[in-house]
């Protein structure tokens, strides 16, 4: 295993049937640490190509990391540990698809080369929570703010009065 170059050559690399392994900072991939806030913890990339049915090219991964967001309910930050496994198999055209197993995710890509952390990016983001929350019951934000009741004024209590003044003439 050597480290992953910064260009995927997606049909050379399925070709050849390599396998990369490289650890990351989160601040290495810009689009993930502008929405965490531990972009100085690590990120364990394992890429692995070949070419599957004689003509398309597959990648098999997996991403481990640890993000740390906003919980949505609390505000407060909490951490999520991942651990992305992917099985992609790149395609030209959709019916190249029926010929997979369906234990591959297809994707209708024709393009050779393409960015490792661009690519390694679009993975992570696809399974980060949109709506991130503590696994427990944590206090709400709205849970810290004492209500204060406050009587209610009809806004028609004016005509009721007058109403029952004229009847009382």
């Amino acid at each position: 295993m050597q480290g992953i170059p910064a260009n995927i050559k997606l049909l050379s690399f399925a070709k050849k049937g390599l396998i990369f392994s490289q650890t990351y900072s989160v601040k290495d991939f810009p689009r993930i640490s502008e929405i965490v806030t531990n972009s100085g913890d690590k990120v364990s990339v394992e890429l692995n190509f070949y070419i599957e049915n004689n003509r398309i090219p597959c990648i098999e991964g997996q991403v481990k990391l640890e993000v740390a967001l906003d919980c949505q309910r609390c505000l407060n930050e909490v951490k999520l540990q991942l651990n992305l496994v992917f099985k992609l198999a790149f395609i030209i055209h959709e019916n190249q698809a029926e010929e997979l197993d369906p234990s591959f995710e297809t994707i209708l890509n024709a393009d050779e080369e393409f960015s490792t952390i661009e690519f390694i990016t679009d993975e992570v983001l696809i399974t980060i929570p949109m709506i991130p929350m503590h696994s427990h019951e944590c206090q709400s934000y709205k849970d810290i703010i004492p209500v204060i009741e406050q009587e209610r004024v009809n806004p028609f209590a004016v005509l009721e009065q007058l109403k029952n003044s004229n009847r009382s003439q």
